[in-house]
């Protein structure tokens, strides 16, 4: 965690969520996600971390991990997904930009619709990230409250908050 991010006052302060990919069998674990990105989601969102990782369970029944993040202007990440390009986000002047794989374009493109109509948001921009793949940019100018996801049947969500 990192609390000096608290205070400042150009991070977008943000709730990630994702599916929470736990599964326990008696003394067993197993962390699908984990295994996936080859490491911990927390430890790669440590840097932007500004409180600990909580879980809650979603009215479709599905189980996410909710991570709150402070995201300093200038900074993000992104995640290189082999065959898909990469998901990622950035602080750009404030402005939070996505970072996609194209194939999600459309669906995203959808969920901000009314946001680009009113200027609050502009996309996609189709680009190659820096893994090499095709990836699709969205930036949005984030309103506290606003929420955003896409949503994964009865697993959960990917989604983003925008903190009040």
């Amino acid at each position: 965690m990192n609390p000096a991010l608290r205070d400042d006052p150009r991070a977008l302060r943000v709730n990630l969520t994702v599916p929470s990919s736990g599964i326990r069998i008696g003394p067993f674990a197993i962390d699908a996600l984990k295994t996936m990105l080859g490491t911990d989601l927390g430890e790669i969102l440590s840097p932007m971390l500004v409180g600990p990782r909580q879980t809650r369970t979603l009215p479709t029944g599905g189980v996410v991990d909710v991570y709150p993040l402070a995201i300093p202007d200038g900074e993000g990440l992104s995640i290189p997904l082999k065959l898909f390009g990469e998901v990622g986000f950035r602080n750009m002047q404030g402005f939070l930009v996505l970072i996609l794989p194209a194939g999600l374009a459309e669906v995203v493109r959808e969920q901000l619709a009314s946001e680009i109509a009113n200027k609050m948001a502009a996309g996609p921009r189709i680009t190659t990230g820096g893994s090499g793949g095709i990836i699709a940019e969205f930036a949005v100018r984030l309103v506290p409250g606003m929420r955003k996801s896409i949503p994964l049947g009865g697993v959960g969500e990917i989604g983003l908050e925008a903190a009040a």
